[in-house]
């Protein structure tokens, strides 16, 4: 801030300020998101009743990606060892995508469609926003939920 303060004005200056300030203000926002989210998980895997078959196997972690950056949560995995399946209750019910929230995934899926390519979703949602998702991670996520997001 001082650095911007002693320089003359200049649009590439205020470009840097612009992302500099992003970057604090993202990063107490991605600190409240990733606590609250942290918070909300220990509910879900609290008051969660395995469905017959099912069994705990512990808890594992997971980063999950937001609009405001990116933070670990830990969740409950549970196996079903007959079908060999596997459930995070946290992920279903926050509604995760890939490790993504709703959110992150709506703005993945809207740029995806938007572009001509991914790669140009990929480099607008970092220039606009910060948010750093590849294009390839942009195309899973538009097949998989594009039309719903």
């Amino acid at each position: 801030m001082a650095r911007f303060s002693a320089q003359t004005p200049t649009g590439v200056a205020v470009l840097e300020l612009e992302k500099l300030v992003r970057t604090a203000v993202f990063k107490s926002a991605n600190q409240l998101v990733g606590y609250l989210l942290q918070k909300t998980a220990d509910q879900i895997d609290a008051a969660y009743q395995p469905k017959p078959g099912q069994h705990h196997k512990g808890r594992e972690t997971i980063t999950v990606g937001c609009t405001f950056g990116a933070f670990p949560i830990q969740r409950d995995y549970f196996c079903h060892e007959g079908k060999k399946e596997g459930y995070y209750p946290t992920d279903a019910a926050l509604g995760l995508e890939d490790g993504n929230t709703p959110a992150l995934t709506r703005l993945a899926c809207l740029e995806g469609a938007d572009e001509a390519s991914y790669q140009k979703a990929e480099e607008h949602l970092r220039e606009t926003g910060g948010i750093l998702l590849s294009s390839r991670q942009i195309q899973r996520l538009v097949q998989r939920v594009g039309a719903a997001a």
